[in-house]
């Protein structure tokens, strides 16, 4: 469903503008109309439309800087112009602020119907380019986990349940594992299965989880030129970059930079 908002100062051009949308054609709900500026921006706020159908000249707020104040709020909302008044002097603005197109007054049902099929085509568009780039992302994620997955040999565990305990956080660094959730895994009571991992590994359940993690994040400082510190630090596991490189300097006596900088096979 595509959401449509529509502003003009004129009620009746915004009646019309709602009578002759091309329903039939697309898959269309106005889901609000304001008569300037002011209201519609409050209208976009709260109802996040895909398409925006405005006037050029109204009372209050512009058009074109209602357009600039549309654009702070949202990129993936497509605007069409509706203007009683000749173009060209406000088009080439216009054009860079972004807008589809531009409907003349008195509206005609094809002309609109034209429109909002560009604008949607540019939505159906970005659809594609925010999926691709998600699947990229996801694709980079998978490259990212074979360069720092390890197969670790823990045969020498003689405790199976520690055993268990060891091949979850192998598979699960790097994402918000604790103690706590961890001995929900393994059915252990977590003050016990905290003394029996530091019997078993020799370093507590903590230290052994920043242990993995570090062991990964300079892998990818080494190998990854491409990935940020912050990059970094969330693909291992870690929510605050900061909290990262704190953390890294005092186990390593380096940032990661510096770490990187020193290291790194460029």
């Amino acid at each position: 469903m595509v959401k449509i908002v529509v502003i003009d100062d004129e009620k009746w051009i915004r009646k019309l503008i709602i009578k002759l949308l091309p329903y039939d054609k697309f898959s269309l709900k106005v889901v609000g109309e304001a008569e300037n500026g002011e209201e519609g921006l409050k209208l976009i706020r709260d109802k996040k439309p895909n398409i925006v159908l405005t006037d050029i000249r109204m009372p209050g707020i512009s058009g074109l800087d209602l357009i600039s104040e549309i654009n702070k709020i949202t990129n993936s909302t497509r605007i069409i112009i509706i203007s009683g008044y000749d173009i060209f002097e406000y088009a080439q603005k216009a054009i860079k602020l972004g807008v589809v197109d531009f409907v003349l007054k008195p509206v005609e049902e094809g002309e609109l119907e034209n429109s909002i099929s560009k604008a949607i085509k540019q939505l159906n568009r970005d659809k594609r380019i925010n999926r691709s780039e998600s699947l990229e992302k996801q694709v980079k994620r998978l490259e990212y986990d074979f360069v720092i997955k390890t197969t670790t040999d823990f045969s020498y565990i003689k405790n199976d349940k520690i055993k268990k305990v060891l091949m979850f956080i192998e598979e699960n660094f790097q994402n918000q594992i604790s103690l706590e959730n961890v001995s929900d895994v393994v059915l252990m009571n977590r003050s016990y299965l905290s003394e029996t991992f530091k019997k078993e590994v020799g370093i507590g359940f903590n230290k052994y989880l920043i242990t993995k993690r570090f062991d990964a994040s300079k892998k990818l400082l080494i190998n990854n030129m491409e990935l940020t510190i912050t990059d970094i630090a969330s693909i291992v596991g870690f929510i605050d970059a900061n909290y990262f490189s704190r953390l890294f300097k005092r186990y390593f006596k380096c940032t990661p930079q510096d770490f990187r900088n020193k290291y790194s096979t460029r």
